[in-house]
């Protein structure tokens, strides 16, 4: 059943009009350390918003799965970690985030720097996946394994010899990453972040191409 899903996902790049459904992948339901850090609500929301502000994916860089028609996958690398929030950005999406945010703002504040001391700098020296989402329900389908290989094959394109990619100390796909050969090469950990989110830290992977 895996491979007959995967075989009928063509791939091909983002486009603005995937925002919304790219945004409804990455963000519903939202990652589990920002769902304890802001609440499940707030979480989707604010992660929705940096999504459609260009603050969470670098779009040029951005490969969607389709099934049938639908976006089930979702794909941002070689553009080191997707796109940074910048000062500019942050300035323009303050009223939102606040709206959003409301009477947690400054939780919601302390965490999100925290999580800046457990995320690791760019690796120059390799071809990076910024993101990588498959919807909920479509999961355990291979679709995740044909964008990593999709990534691999982007590497090679660019003469990479090396992919990395960053990722929750407790994320379930960790074991797709393990099992398409990417292995832990350092971890971050800080006890004020796992307090806030119930996450130990994040982890950088990395494999030979």
């Amino acid at each position: 059943m895996a491979a007959s899903v995967a075989e009928r996902v063509p791939l091909r790049a983002a486009t603005p009009a995937d925002l919304a459904a790219i945004s409804r992948i990455m963000n519903y339901p939202p990652e589990p350390p920002m769902a304890t850090l802001l609440g499940p609500d707030r979480a989707s929301r604010l992660g929705e918003m940096f999504v459609l502000g260009g603050a969470s994916i670098a779009l040029d860089s951005t490969t969607v799965a389709v099934l049938d028609g639908t976006v089930a996958g979702v794909l941002d690398c070689g553009s080191q970690y997707g796109v940074r929030l910048t000062a500019w950005r942050l300035l323009r999406m303050l009223p939102q985030m606040l709206l959003i945010l409301g009477p947690v703002t400054p939780r919601a504040l302390y965490g999100m720097w925290l999580r800046q001391r457990v995320q690791f700098e760019p690796q120059p020296d390799a071809f990076a996946i910024g993101e990588l989402y498959v919807d909920e329900a479509l999961r355990n389908h291979g679709i995740g394994g044909r964008l990593l290989q999709h990534a691999e094959d982007l590497a090679h394109r660019s003469r990479a010899s090396r992919m990395c990619l960053e990722t929750g100390i407790t994320n379930p796909a960790l074991r797709l990453y393990e099992r398409h050969g990417y292995a832990v090469i350092t971890t971050k950990a800080n006890a004020g972040y796992e307090r806030m989110t119930g996450s130990p830290g994040r982890v950088l992977m990395s494999k030979d191409i």
